[in-house]
């Protein structure tokens, strides 16, 4: 409108006709700047848009990139799992083993049947502790409560002072599966470091699941004396239990542990 009304000037020397270009400017001015707004506030928002659009592409981009990291970073500490557990269970040749522990079982049965009994009992958890998990990692639950079984009467048979122990089992264990040797190895460390000859102060044992597959994983006893290196080995244990569960149950699983007085609680829940 501003270029037309000065050509428009410039061009018309007559008065009459200025003042028709000025009439004509201001009967369109008011539509025009409504139409300039119209487009400016269009066009702000079309680039508005296109900026959040593109941002938003940025957004999704580093995303998609971070979910592909981490599928890699997940399969690489699976395959670094089975790796690990195939190193271990080659160490050993498993028929050469089970060979030998026959032998011994069969002479030692000559002597002394406890003796023979634990035998057998050892050979049976070397056994599960060879045996080569599903493609998922995990085994039945219920043969690794078998072990904790045979483990709970192998360590009955070591001592010759009476075993305090309260142990309680509730659930089907045969529903589900678990990584092995975790139940295993937590038993393992309540006879190794506590006290289980105090009449008084019996150690528990709890294993339950429930219907909506949840495991619940109890136990209590009177500490040993303080050493050193049970306490290390310890922690040992433990710290590789938590790197195993979570590889395979990061955000699903809860391990607590109290020591309260003389006594000492694990607590271990799991979404199997």
């Amino acid at each position: 409108m501003i270029t037309k009304s000065v050509a428009d000037y410039l061009i018309n020397s007559s008065p009459a006709n200025h003042s028709n270009t000025i009439l004509y400017v201001e009967s369109f001015l008011q539509r025009n700047i409504m139409r300039a707004l119209y487009f400016s506030i269009l066009a702000m928002f079309y680039s508005l848009a296109g900026r959040i659009a593109f941002f938003k592409r940025q957004t999704l981009e580093a995303e998609k990139r971070q979910l592909i990291i981490e599928k890699e970073k997940a399969e690489l500490e699976n395959q670094l799992t089975k790796s690990r557990n195939a190193y271990l269970q080659q160490q050993i040749n498993p028929h050469m083993l089970f060979n030998a522990l026959n032998f011994v079982y069969n002479s030692a049965q000559k002597y002394s049947d406890d003796a023979a009994n634990c035998i057998w009992l050892l050979s049976e958890i070397m056994r599960f502790s060879l045996e080569e998990a599903g493609s998922d990692g995990k085994i039945k639950l219920d043969r690794e409560v078998e072990q904790i079984e045979n483990l709970v009467a192998i360590n009955r048979y070591r001592f010759k002072e009476p075993l305090y122990l309260k142990l309680e089992m509730h659930g089907d264990f045969s529903r589900y599966k678990i990584i092995p040797l975790i139940l295993l190895t937590l038993t393992e460390n309540l006879f190794k470091h506590g006290n289980l000859t105090e009449v008084t102060s019996p150690a528990v044992l709890k294993l339950t699941t429930n219907e909506t597959g949840q495991l619940t994983f109890y136990s209590r006893n009177l500490k040993k004396s303080k050493n050193g290196h049970p306490r290390q080995r310890k922690a040992l244990g433990l710290q590789n239990i938590r790197l195993r569960m979570d590889s395979f149950y990061k955000g699903n699983y809860k391990l607590e542990i109290n020591e309260p007085g003389e006594f000492y609680e694990l607590t271990l829940t799991l979404k199997l």
